[in-house]
């Protein structure tokens, strides 16, 4: 497959980037590693925060679904009817 002047430029341009970047890496690290840092630290509050509203949440569904269940058993026994399941 041939490959287009487009595709090189792109392709040039990558390399040429990727290199720079690579030959800077140490500077790039020591400027922008404490920014990473608190970006990487909001990150994981946020998702902290998030799993526990999410279990919260997931854990009212559950009590309610008990209490339902509960009350359901409950009103048989409070009208004093037997249920039977024969046929």
């Amino acid at each position: 497959m041939p490959v287009t002047k487009s595709e090189m430029m792109f392709f040039a341009a990558g390399a040429a980037v990727g290199a720079a970047l690579g030959a800077n890496l140490p500077l790039l690290k020591e400027k922008l590693g404490p920014m990473f840092a608190a970006a990487l630290a909001g990150a994981s509050s946020a998702v902290g925060d998030s799993y526990s509203e999410v279990a919260r949440h997931v854990a009212e569904r559950v009590e309610a679904v008990q209490d339902a269940m509960a009350e359901m058993k409950q009103r048989p026994a409070e009208n004093g009817t037997v249920e039977s399941h024969t046929t």
